[in-house]
Formats: structure tokens, sequence, C-alpha cells
């Protein structure tokens, strides 16, 4: 095991690098729409936008790798992410920002894809596991450290997207230089959304709605947190708070889901978040401490909810078919995310920055009211026939291809 994470050093250092860049363009981004005074509307689009390529990349990149080839692909489209971030602090204007974005995005994917493909392919059966769990926290931890660097320079001048330009540029290093040969082939199997629906229902609600919910918060919370009174370092820290949260409620509350109905306990942590979500709408600016408490609590819940629908749609799954619905869900993740930070914008457009948090509430409690129905409508798999919850790295930071991973996949094969 240590002698295989060694190995992977180089690959695991660029991944680092990537996300860590891919942590603080999100809030970068975000950060300077508002201090450039971007229309809400507006900056939900740009948010949007990101999600929209992403998943355009996820759904098509498979065939210009198999084309191009992995290095190729990974090299080039890292570097238009460089690209991509260097140009925007020269033209910050909604109609250079929109298709910049969109592109940013799709490169993202394509970069993802190849180098978890990369990883996947490079680690042996038995410590496919080891390696997501490590995996897992150097995503969150880096998405993290992509916070933390917002306090190196002010966001309204040009030097932190210098920084990312250097950090994409870098992630090319190591990876370049790596040992292990490129991936020749990455998987592009999954189900139709219908097929999957028929499976579990509450699988791939609570997959959408999460997107709908989860990609509102974390690309639209950086607008919230500066409109309510933080200053950069404080938005710094609500973000780092946020994540912080996500990294430390998924193993406990992962583990009563395996213990109980899976929808029983997705529903309850769905209303707690909405719960949550309207406290901070209404009383999150009264408190700089209160407000970093309610990020917690909210980064916590909302990191648990997509892989519970995930471990329950496993629990469905024949064995041959747990990556296949894995990619399926991540996909109908994907569709949500799309739209939700245009939806979300709308609402703050009207009600206020709290306006972010009543979107997400509502769309936390429709999930909770969806989940009780089909409680009623389907008894619950058996303890014993369910698979393992394992936790999942930052949705957003990661493609299809990383279910590949996952432990339940090398169990069932």
């Amino acid at each position: 095991m240590v002698r295989e994470i060694y190995a992977l050093g180089a690959l695991l250092l660029g991944m680092s690098a990537l996300l860590v860049g891919n942590g603080l363009f999100g809030t970068l981004t975000a950060l300077r729409m508002s201090l450039e005074a971007f229309d809400p509307t507006v900056i939900g689009i740009v948010v949007s936008c990101h999600m929209v390529g992403f998943v355009l990349g996820c759904v098509y990149g498979q065939r210009m790798i198999a084309g191009v080839g992995a290095i190729r692909c990974f090299t080039a489209f890292a570097a238009l992410m460089a690209v991509c971030a260097l140009l925007m602090p020269i033209h910050v204007q909604p109609y250079s920002w929109i298709p910049l974005r969109l592109c940013f995005g799709f490169c993202s994917a394509m970069v993802f894809m190849v180098a978890e493909s990369w990883l996947a392919g490079a680690v042996s059966s038995e410590n496919k596991g080891r390696v997501f769990s490590i995996y897992m926290v150097i995503n969150k931890g880096c998405f993290g450290l992509g916070q933390v660097l917002l306090q190196v320079a002010d966001p309204a001048g040009d030097r932190l997207f210098i920084v990312l330009g250097i950090l994409f540029a870098v992630c090319l290093v190591p990876i370049a230089l790596a040992r292990h040969e490129a991936p020749k082939d990455i998987g592009d199997e999954r189900m139709s959304i219908r097929e999957l629906y028929r499976s579990s229902p509450v699988g791939v609600m609570g997959a959408t709605a999460t997107g709908l919910a989860n990609s509102a918060i974390i690309g639209l919370s950086p607008v919230f947190a500066l409109a309510v009174g933080l200053d950069v370092a404080g938005v710094s820290t609500f973000m780092i708070i946020f994540m912080a949260g996500s990294l430390s409620m998924q193993l406990p509350i992962g583990r009563l889901s395996d213990r109980f109905d899976r929808r029983a306990v997705l529903a309850a942590v769905a209303v707690c978040a909405g719960l949550t979500c309207i406290v901070i709408a209404f009383f999150g600016a009264r408190s700089v401490w209160l407000l970093y408490g309610l990020s917690f609590a909210i980064g916590g819940l909302s990191a648990v909810t997509y892989p519970i629908a995930m471990a329950h749609a496993s629990d469905h799954a024949r064995a041959q078919r747990v990556v296949t619905i894995m990619a399926g869900l991540l996909l109908a993740f994907g569709i949500g995310a799309s739209v939700s930070p245009f939806i979300a914008s709308l609402v703050m457009k009207y009600l206020g920055p709290g306006g972010l948090y009543f979107y997400a509430g509502g769309v936390y409690f429709f999930m909770a009211a969806f989940t009780v129905y089909r409680m009623s409508k389907r008894a619950p798999v058996p303890n014993e026939e369910q698979s393992a919850f394992v936790p999942q790295p930052q949705t957003s930071q990661s493609s299809p291809v990383v279910t590949a991973l996952d432990p339940r996949a090398v169990e069932e094969k």
C-alpha cells in the first residue's frame, strides 16, 4: 500500500495543484463578480456555465480522449484552464466571462477524467478503497486550501488569477514526468436517467436535488457572505468552515444510514439541511460566529445527501452495474447543478442575499417530501443486504471516472 501511494506521488501531487486551483477559481470568480457589481442573475448564469461545460465534457469528452490520447488531452486542457484564468481579469465583462467559464468547465471535466482514470488504472484492486479515501481527503482538503489562497492578494486585482495560471501550469509538471503510462481506455458506460429512475427513484431524485441545492450553495455562498458584511478574509473563513463541515459529517451520518433505512436518514438530513438554510437566511447576518456555525452545519449536511442517495441506489443494483449506476447518478447531479445557480440567482435578485438559502432550503424540503413519499411505496432493503456507505469527494471536483475507485465497485465485481 505505501509503495503504491509513493509510486502515485507525482500523479497525486499534480492533481493536488489542480484541485487547489479549482477550489480557488470558483470562489474568486464569484467574489470578483460581486465586487464588480454584476447583476445577481448574471452571476448565476456565469456560475451555471461552469457546470454546463463540465457536464458536456463528461458526456462527450471520452471520444476526444480516445482519438487524441490521454496525456495530450490532459496537457492541452490543463493549459487551456490556465489560459482561461489569465484571460478573465483582462476583460471583466459578462459577455467575455460566460464563454470563458463554459470553456473552463469543459476543460476541467476533461482533465479530471484523464487524471482520475489514470489514478484508478494504476492502483491494484485490493487497495482501491484506501486510495479512494486518500483521494477524498485530498480533494476536500485542496478545496479548503484554495479558499485560504483568497487572502494572498486582493480579489479585485490580477494577482490571484496569475496564481491560478501558475497552479494549472504546475499540475502539468509531475504528471508529465510520471513513470506510469497514461490510460488507454476511459469507460463511458452509464444508464439512462429513465432506466436509473426505474431502479431507484430516491437515488435519482436525491442526486438531482443535491445538484440543484449544492451547486448553488458552493457557487454563490461567497456572494452571500460578501453581501451580509464579511470582508475577503471572512469569506475565505466562511468557505473553509463550510468544507470542514463536509469532511466531518460524512462518516458519522453515513454509518447511521448503514444501520437504518437509508431513505429515513436521507429525509431527516434533508429536513435538517432545509431548516439550517432557513435559519441562515433569516439570522445569519446578525452574528459572524452564528454565520460560521451555520456554515459548518450546512457544509456537513449538504455533503452527505449525495453519497446517501448513491448508497441507496447501489443497494438496488446488480453487482455488475454498480459503476454504471454511479456514473448515471453523477450525470443526474450534473443536470441539476447546471441550472441551479441561475435559478438561485433569480431568487436572490428579488429576496436579497438570503434568497440563496431560501431556494436551497426549498429544494431540501422537496427532497425530504419525495423520499418520505417513496418510503410508503417500497419496502426498505434489509440491513444485511445493503452495500456499505462510502464518503464521496467534492462532486464538482470529480468526474464519472472516479466511480472506478469506489470500493463498492471492487467488492461487487
